[in-house]
Formats: C-alpha cells, structure tokens, sequence
C-alpha cells in the first residue's frame, strides 16, 4: 500500500499542471490582495483575508480536475493493468488514490492558509487584527478562519467523493475532467434555490447539497435559518455522504473491465 501511495504522489509531483496550480493559486491570491492594498473601499481586506484572497476556489477547481484524471487516466491509458498484473488489488489501488488527494488537498490548504497569512502580514498589518473577536463571536478572527478551513476541506471532500464516484463511470480524463467542474458550477447555481426547497420540504434538510453550507454557516451561524441542521449535524452528514459516495465508486471500480 505505501508503494501505491507514494507513486500517486510521484505521479502528482511530476505533472506539469500541480506547479502551475500553485503558481496560479498564488498569482491569483497575491492580484487580489494588492488591488484591495490600493483600493480597500472597494475590496475589504478582512472579508477577502476570510474569504482566502479567493485561493481556496482555485484550489477546489484544481483537485476536482486532479480527482477526475486520477482514475480515469488509467483505464485511458492502459497503466491499471500494469497495477493489477502486479498483484496489487484493486481496493489497495483505489484506496491509494484517495489518500494521495487527501495528502494534495491538505498540502494546497496549508498552502492557501500560510499564504493568506503571508500577506496579511506583508500587506495589511495594521488593517484588522486577527486576534479581534469575529462578529461578536467568542471567537477571535484567526481561529474562525481555521474552522472555515476545516469546513471547507470537509464540503471539498464531499464534492471529491462524489467526482471520484462519476470519473468511475469514464474512460478518458477530459471527459471526466469536463463532467466534474461543469458539475461543480451547475451544483452551485442549484444550491442558492436550496434554501427555498428546504422550508417547504423540512426533509430535504439531509440533501447532500445541503451539507455543503457548513462553511457558510461556521461563519455565519444565521445559516442555520436556511439549512435547519446544526453544524454537528451538518459535520455528520458531510462524513455520510462521503463515505457512501467513496464505497460506492469503490463498487464501480471493483467490477469495472480493464
């Protein structure tokens, strides 16, 4: 299994497109931060510190394309027979995948998190303190952050879960590539109408698109007004559906020709 899983993370190392998703994120995130410099009232500097100088969002794009190819490219190009004619099975297989893109995901988090930290500290110094309690909260604004992390990394893997299970389902990673960030949009566009769907069917509260507010509502606990779950609930419901969803494209891959 360690084999495995260090040739998922040689293979990722070795692409081309995982430095250029850092240097993008960075670039990206640096742009933001010093239009916001230059023009605060326009940008302000603490919303865009929480809302990570936008770098979580291209860093969510990035893993659903790396989710999407990581199976896919296999059957794409033949390289899963090697695997199996090595006597690997294939739940070692699909396992060391996923914990190649939990060990990627976590690394582009840390990534986005130290650096948000970075220019704060070089750009916006005396802007808003991170130790200031967040909202009247009892929190202070830096631990807040850390918790939007969290709940960001666990609605991620939601979102992960359920690609992992459709790039099953294709044999060539610009398909499945396609599927899962066109996905990605579409369930955000249908998720603002959730809201209204909820109050009037109390029972679609345990959707999984539902669960995917956690972040919001960790940082602004008026959310549960939408969702009607708390957030341990939400926080269940996230491991849920991941777990089904992983099972489930386990199953496909199990049975799947090679």
């Amino acid at each position: 299994m360690t084999s495995l899983i260090n040739q998922e993370l040689f293979k990722l190392a070795k692409k081309r497109s995982t430095v250029a998703v850092i240097l993008i994120i960075i670039g990206i995130m640096t742009i933001f931060a010093v239009v916001s410099k230059i023009n605060p009232n326009q940008l302000s500097p603490m919303s865009l510190f929480t809302g990570t100088f936008s770098g979580l969002t291209w860093a969510v794009i990035a893993l659903i394309a790396a989710a999407s190819s990581t199976v896919a490219m296999e059957f794409e190009y033949g390289t899963v027979k090697e695997l199996l004619y090595r006597k690997y099975s294939r739940g070692k297989v699909i396992v060391s995948k996923w914990i190649g893109l939990v060990l990627y995901s976590g690394f582009l988090f840390i990534l986005v998190f130290v650096y948000s930290l970075v220019l704060k500290l070089l750009l916006f110094h005396n802007s808003f303190e991170l130790f200031k309690k967040y909202s009247g909260d009892s929190h202070n604004l830096l631990t807040m952050t850390f918790f939007d992390y969290l709940a960001e990394f666990l609605s991620l893997w939601l979102i992960l879960s359920l690609v992992l299970l459709i790039a099953n389902l294709f044999k060539t990673a610009a398909a499945a590539v396609s599927i899962g960030i066109i996905g990605y949009f579409a369930v955000a566009l249908i998720q603002s109408l959730m809201g209204l769907m909820i109050h009037h069917w109390h029972w679609l509260k345990w959707n999984p698109l539902n669960m995917m507010n956690i972040s919001q509502q960790v940082l602004n606990p008026a959310v549960k007004n939408v969702t009607l779950l708390s957030i341990p609930e939400l926080v269940i419901g996230n491991l849920v559906y991941i777990a089904i969803f992983l099972y489930a494209g386990y199953l496909i891959f199990k049975n799947r020709n090679v």
